[in-house]
């Protein structure tokens, strides 16, 4: 009973604060990002403007922006964008809006951003409060002759005055506070505060003069307060007489700082890569057809595309990967270093430089010994590149960008075999570089599989490729991290995740090498189990390649019989015990019978040879 008159009186509550809204100049909004129906609510008192809700659903004003008065439209449109790039959760702007009838009033507008849980902007909220009257009384305060002390202290706006000779005569509280002034500071002129380019910006007419030039216009000014660090300001300016005499200008300004910079770091990322910090594709794009407009004599077109990138995000990660795409583009930005020299990263592992630069073979020479040169990456950095030089105007651009791309390709196919060879071996010696044992552990693995397949009268190619999977098996290892490999402790169940990856991994890495695809197949299965509970594809039987179930024998075996940093290895006749247990479950049992046949065949040979010693 108590709960249902607590929410009796919260609905009454409810009610009387939304009928107080409803009397008040205050109204309502809930803005949706949908385009067809972009008001989702508006109070009932929007009748304040002369209008009724459904005007913004389905009439007249169902595209909000024809609300805003068309002198504020773009600004304030400017203002939204920005608050939502910037992930803004409130703020508050003013502008004018149109009546019904025609008239202009003007209104402060506080908006909420609502977002879902998974952080993506979904609605809108706003109070629209009229502010006709107050912005009329500022008006008024701000071209009266008297100066209130209070107003002009505590405004958040940099309000300042100064005289013909530039001198600084007086500032409010928030001009000091933004340009850190205090009262040790010696600043008497705006010279002062005036960046370089302002400086230079003025040097032949006084900023007393642009200033009068240009009284009804917003004046953007760049500054640097006393520390250097540079900031932006919108100014308005009026002239203060004395006596009929012209003797100062009051300015009002606004810090624009946070703005601008989010233009220019929009402009940036519209034309730049984000991660390379080289020109895009639709830079590069536009520049191509400005060189081809002005007819550049030896334009150069030159085509790169870096070699073994999957590899190493399969090996290493994206952020490797990353990484060696930074570090190349810093090799294109050392080389070609001339102003108009244009450099773009079109896609993944493509790049693309515009240049009037000549000798074009001397510099990708030197880009590819610079890339040899890196000691940055535990593999190499390479790169194919093609050009094409326009020779006559009547060539046109097009065929110029096709003639480097196919010279790129055709330098790729052709080192193609070396360059994912290298790879190979780089990974290789990374792994045996990461850890000394895996070097032994193949040997050791090596004789054992060479003996199994003997006794299995395996062809000498299938023995060839047993080698090689063996040298191979974990190549994958490599993206595995050291604190891992090298723990002291049982490994968690996380650990066992990470590790297992590392068969699919190598898989990828060498069936990229067409002469190491079949040993990828095999590299793939090596974890396999016969009774179809192994990894990663849940292979049963025959299902599995015999390479693999070979070296799955092999590898069991010396894993168990060595030491390893969270283990102490067990004897021989433990491991042949270990193995028979696991015939037909993990193992192949015609393997196993191999295995064990070796082991016997070797004993007898031991005892033979002490007997005939005695």
């Amino acid at each position: 009973m108590e709960q249902h008159s607590h929410s009796k009186r919260v609905n009454i509550d409810l009610e009387e604060a939304y009928d107080i809204i409803e009397k008040s100049n205050l109204v309502i909004f809930k803005w949706t990002l949908s385009q067809d129906i972009p008001t989702d609510f508006v109070s009932d008192n929007i009748s304040i403007f002369g209008y009724k809700p459904e005007d913004f659903y389905n009439g007249p004003l169902a595209d909000y922006w024809q609300f805003v008065h068309e002198d504020d439209r773009e600004r304030v449109k400017r203002e939204l964008y920005s608050a939502r790039m910037n992930e803004t959760r409130s703020y508050k702007n003013q502008y004018r809006v149109v009546c019904s009838d025609g008239n202009v009033r003007w209104v402060e507008e506080w908006v909420i951003h609502e977002y879902t849980p998974e952080g993506v902007l979904s609605h809108e909220k706003g109070i629209l409060r009229d502010i006709t009257d107050a912005h009329e009384i500022a008006i008024k305060l701000m071209e009266s002759e008297s100066r209130y002390k209070e107003l002009f202290d505590n405004a958040s706006a940099l309000i300042f005055t100064f005289n013909s000779n530039g001198n600084l005569t007086s500032c409010n509280k928030t001009f000091k506070e933004t340009f850190v002034i205090d009262e040790n500071s010696q600043v008497l002129q705006l010279d002062d505060l005036f960046s370089e380019t302002t400086l230079s910006r003025f040097r032949r007419q006084s900023f007393f003069e642009a200033c009068l030039d240009n009284i009804d216009d917003r004046l953007e000014l760049e500054m640097k307060n006393l520390k250097g660090e540079l900031l932006f300001i919108e100014m308005r300016n009026r002239v203060i007489f004395n006596s009929g005499e012209m003797v100062e200008i009051q300015s009002v300004a606004n810090d624009i700082t946070d703005k601008k910079r989010a233009e220019e770091t929009v402009k940036f990322l519209m034309e730049h890569d984000a991660m390379t910090g080289l020109y895009n594709r639709v830079y590069f794009d536009r520049k191509l057809d400005e060189y081809a407009k002005a007819g550049h004599k030896n334009l150069a077109i030159i085509i790169g595309d870096v070699n073994g990138l999957k590899m190493i995000n399969d090996a290493f990660g994206h952020k490797s990967g990353d990484a060696l795409l930074q570090e190349i583009s810093k090799v294109f930005l050392s080389v070609f270093d001339e102003e108009t020299d244009i450099i773009a990263r079109l896609s993944g592992d493509e790049f693309a430089i515009l240049t009037l630069k000549k000798n074009i073979d001397i510099l990708i020479d030197r880009v590819n010994v610079k890339c040899k040169e890196q000691r940055v990456f535990p593999f190499p950095m390479d790169i194919s590149l093609g050009y094409a030089i326009q020779k006559n105007k009547s060539q046109s651009i097009d065929s110029l960008f096709r003639e480097a791309d196919h010279q790129m390709y055709r330098k790729k196919l052709r080192e193609s075999k070396r360059i994912k060879s290298m790879m190979i071996q780089s990974l290789q010696n990374q792994l045996s570089e990461t850890s000394l044992e895996t070097f032994e552990h193949c040997h050791r693995m090596k004789n054992t599989a060479e003996q199994i397949g003997v006794m299995l009268n395996l062809s000498e190619a299938l023995m060839e490729e047993l080698e090689l999977t063996i040298l191979m098996h974990d190549i994958g290892m490599v993206s595995i991290s050291s604190e891992i490999l090298e723990k002291t402790e049982p490994l968690t169940d996380e650990d066992r995740k990470a590790i297992r990856k590392h068969s699919e991994i190598g898989y990828h890495l060498l069936i990229s090498s067409p002469n190491l695809a079949g040993v990828g197949e095999y590299v793939l299965s090596h974890h396999e189990n016969y009774d179809g509970t192994g990894y990663p594809q849940g292979l049963k039987g025959m299902e599995i390649p015999l390479v693999s179930r070979i070296v799955a024998v092999a590898d069991g075996y010396d894993a168990m019989t060595t030491d390893r940093p969270y283990r102490t290895a067990i004897s021989h006749n433990e491991a042949i015990k270990d193995i028979l247990g696991q015939s037909g479950k993990k193992y192949d049992p015609s393997v196993v019978h191999a295995f064990i046949k070796y082991y016997e065949t070797e004993n007898e040979k031991i005892k033979e040879e002490r007997l005939n010693e005695k």
